[in-house]
């Protein structure tokens, strides 16, 4: 009996043994998943996120960075790993004109604590902050794709005093698939803030992009465009007081093919808020979409739910907003619906050398002023303008309440549309 109990004994120490070997096993290849970059050797935050990356290697992992400081080396970060930035400043010192301060690679990501986490753009060369691996390095530039990128919770802060309108971005996604930017804020920068697309050679696009729940304020030029993509989805964004230089041209959303090989597929601008009431000038549009380069993969585009404020509700303003949605250049297939537009200077809507739009279920208060109409249809063909509404308000006198034919447009229908007076039918005018 005692033996029986003495081998009992020792199988529960043993087993106790492997299972206490087991949990510390388990610790350590929890812990074998994380680094803290500041833990390792480097001159500056960057050399040291580059280290710790280089250290996990080619298993999927964290980066911790915390405390704030300064990158003047350039972060690659590998496929599978995340860097991970506590609340603090940290000062871009790259000082590189043509490629991001961080490169991604597929699979990577960089998420913030919040928009306590600020990284402040390079103060004096460049601009761009995290762009997609392959997107520059590839050859020829701007082709490659990369997938699976996530870029989330902080805030990229102005500090360059120049502006590059339409070339570099803040956030440079190039061709990138199932690649995902949330919840940042992209405060007073001086570029193009998130761009999906790149070159169109070898038949590569931007595919399945989301770019949802963030914040653009006093963005220098286009604070999102789409140049190149299929199945993008801009969502709940909000754009303040657009613009930073009354000679720097700025439109919140821009849809806008720079190749014939380019397409625009499927991409859907819903639920977003575009107020300028602060803006230091009149910047352009809210959202532009546009196909001067009459690529054949164009559309459909969905253009829903969205708020456009150009100005303050009051008299002898005309608002800090051009065009409210502006449809022009050789586009199709467009749906414009639900939206409402206020206080714009220009028109509410503006349809321009466009075909089979239905555009319906939108509101525009006090738009259109100097000869201008609040509605205004030229050079459209096959499109359907159902029940709008077109009024002014008292309180901002500036505006007409005119929806306007003209030019070559034909074959076009309306129903349902209203003012304040009632039912609202267009005035056709024919050259």
């Amino acid at each position: 009996m005692r033996t029986v109990f003495l081998i009992l004994a020792a199988a529960i120490l043993l087993s106790g043994c492997v299972m206490a070997t087991s949990f510390a096993g388990a610790q350590i290849r929890g812990r074998q998943g994380t680094r803290v970059a500041n833990d390792f050797p480097g001159a500056d935050l960057g050399a040291k996120i580059n280290a710790a990356d280089r250290d996990l290697g080619t298993s999927p992992g964290e980066i911790l960075v915390k405390g704030g400081g300064t990158i003047s080396t350039q972060v690659i970060l590998s496929p599978g790993h995340t860097l991970r930035f506590s609340p603090g400043t940290y000062r871009l010192g790259t000082a590189l004109l043509w490629e991001g301060a961080f490169l991604l690679k597929s699979g990577a990501g960089v998420i913030g604590s919040g928009w306590d986490t600020i990284i402040v753009e390079p103060a004096k060369t460049g601009w761009t902050v995290f762009q997609s691996f392959n997107d520059i390095r590839l050859q020829p530039a701007h082709s490659g794709t990369d997938s699976d990128i996530h870029i989330s919770n902080l805030q990229v802060k102005g500090a360059n005093p120049g502006v590059d309108g339409g070339v570099r971005q803040t956030v440079s996604l190039g061709n990138c698939h199932r690649c995902r930017v949330e919840n940042l804020w992209l405060n007073g920068t001086g570029v193009i803030g998130v761009q999906a697309g790149g070159s169109p050679f070898g038949g590569n696009y931007a595919q399945d992009v989301t770019i949802r729940r963030n914040l653009f304020t006093r963005v220098a030029t286009q604070a999102v465009a789409v140049v190149n993509g299929r199945d993008v989805k801009i969502d709940g964004n909000t754009f303040k007081d657009s613009g930073r230089c009354c000679l720097q041209g700025m439109t919140a959303i821009d849809l806008e093919p720079n190749d014939p090989s380019d397409i625009i597929r499927n991409i859907e601008i819903t639920n977003n808020t575009i107020d300028s009431t602060n803006s230091n000038f009149i910047h352009g549009n809210g959202i532009l979409v546009q196909n001067g380069v009459r690529t054949r993969g164009f559309g459909p585009v969905l253009v829903k739910d969205n708020t456009v404020i150009g100005g303050t509700l009051i008299p002898n303003s005309a608002g800090n907003v051009a065009n409210g949605i502006y449809i022009t250049a050789f586009t199709q297939d467009v749906k414009v619906i639900n939206n409402t537009i206020s206080r714009v200077a220009h028109s509410g809507i503006r349809l321009e050398n466009t075909t089979r739009n239905y555009i319906s279920g939108n509101k525009l208060i006090s738009t259109g002023t100097g000869g201008i109409l609040s509605f205004e249809i030229t050079n459209t063909t096959d499109s359907q303008i159902f029940n709008n509404v077109v009024i002014v308000d008292p309180n901002s006198p500036l505006g007409n309440e005119v929806i306007q034919e003209a030019g070559t447009s034909a074959r076009n229908s309306y129903k349902g549309n209203t003012g304040s007076k009632g039912s609202l039918a267009p005035n056709i005018i024919r050259p």
